[in-house]
């Protein structure tokens, strides 16, 4: 038997020890191996998985082009190295800005119809979303700009700064038309669901049965695939899961002081995430204070791991977060993006036991955001930033992606 007549069922085996760059080379060996990556998906083909950091261009939203840098290590340092571009794309992105990723694929959203779509840029497959422009009803103003109330407090955003300030990320539980999104939104960052199928968002969990805080709002939303299930956290550790539906909300953990709740020149961000069965909070400490450069700088990172139902020596019980140094052979990306974690063993060019950060919406204004990419490493408690502050603007901000045929 000579090459060009492997067993399809082969190939998808040695695909899955591949980078997606590699197999795309493997497609122009022979005629026989020539798929699109169209036929690669339909065919099931899948690759290991390789982090990409998706950067702004000088273009910015008008851009027919995406560029993302490869994530590798060179010596003991992470290194973003090549460049991997999809251009003349411009009939899927053209005017829309990425909010978030899973798997291989984008959320983006424009600001005229505030239409969000899931789209693969390998595969150039595109899901469409309810638009979100009817479900947030905003009051106009008589200077025309979108009016939006939040403690009896008026906020007044113009059309052209609606999207970039009132929604703030997306979270999915799969890339098909069946999958649900969830979206963090509003001044009050409150949560809303659809799925492709839906004519209209609905409104997710409410914080109001539970709020303590007069500033308590979501941080972050992570999807249990096990268990088929959301968990959304707030900027004082309170954890809700709710199902598909956005219904059968559990309170999984109450609140939690935030050392760093209205500390000047400090900022706290919040992500959750679930590895090997089990819920990871992930604390991001950020220094906010104005620089002629730059403003926002990651300092430090905090992990814990939930455990329920704790016994004490008096036979009570109760849940916590309980401090780790350790996440074994894995690491964890946060950021704008989904978060999501990968084996070092698994995916090509990452180091084991660290958080990797991407640009995050703290020190967020449309046009701008502040440059803060690198990688916090448990095991000595080091920072290294993988990315010098840009000289140029940097919109829209970086996400982590890792490139797929899903």
């Amino acid at each position: 038997m000579d090459w060009s007549n492997l067993p399809i069922d082969l190939l998808r085996c040695i695909s899955s020890h591949l980078s997606i760059v590699d197999l795309v080379r493997l497609s122009v060996v022979c005629t026989s191996w020539n798929f699109t990556p169209s036929n690669y998906a339909l065919l099931g083909f899948q690759c290991r998985p390789s982090p990409w950091l998706l950067l702004s261009n000088d273009d910015g939203e008008a851009s027919d082009t995406l560029n993302f840098r490869e994530l590798t290590i060179e010596g003991e340092e992470a290194v973003v190295s090549f460049h991997r571009c999809f251009s003349s794309i411009s009939n899927h992105i053209d005017g829309r800005r990425c909010f978030g990723s899973k798997d291989g694929w984008l959320v983006t959203l424009d600001k005229i119809n505030l239409q969000p779509c899931l789209f693969n840029p390998i595969t150039k497959a595109e899901i469409w979303l309810p638009s979100l422009q009817e479900f947030i009803k905003p009051q106009f103003a008589p200077d025309g700009s979108f009016r939006n109330s939040s403690n009896e407090n008026f906020f007044d955003i113009t059309s052209e700064d609606l999207r970039d300030i009132y929604f703030h990320k997306f979270i999915v539980s799969s890339n098909d038309t069946s999958g649900i999104v969830v979206v963090i939104y509003g001044i009050t960052k409150a949560l809303a669901l659809a799925c492709s199928e839906d004519l209209t968002w609905v409104h997710g969990p409410q914080l109001s049965p539970y709020n303590t805080e007069h500033k308590e709002q979501f941080e972050d939303v992570c999807y249990n695939e096990e268990n088929h299930t959301f968990y959304a956290i707030t900027n004082f550790s309170r954890v809700l899961a709710f199902d598909l539906n956005g219904q059968n909300v559990e309170l999984i953990c109450p609140n939690r002081p935030n050392p760093y709740y209205r500390i000047k020149n400090f900022d706290c961000m919040y992500y959750i995430a679930f590895m090997s069965g089990t819920l990871f909070k992930i604390e991001r400490v950020i220094d906010i204070t104005p620089r002629r450069n730059h403003n926002a700088t990651t300092l430090s990172m905090f992990v814990f791991k939930f455990e329920l139902d704790v016994v004490t020596s008096s036979s009570s019980s109760y849940s916590q977060w309980i401090p780790v140094d350790e996440l074994g052979e894995y690491s964890i990306f946060v950021g704008c993006n989904q978060t999501f974690s990968l084996h070092h063993t698994v995916a090509i060019g990452i180091k084991p036991n660290c958080i990797y950060f991407a640009d995050h919406w703290s020190n967020m204004f449309p046009g701008y955001v502040d440059c803060d990419v690198g990688l916090f490493d448990l095991y000595n408690d080091r920072i290294q930033y993988i990315l010098q502050p840009y000289l140029r603007t940097n919109w829209p901000p970086s996400i982590w992606f890792t490139p797929s045929f899903s």
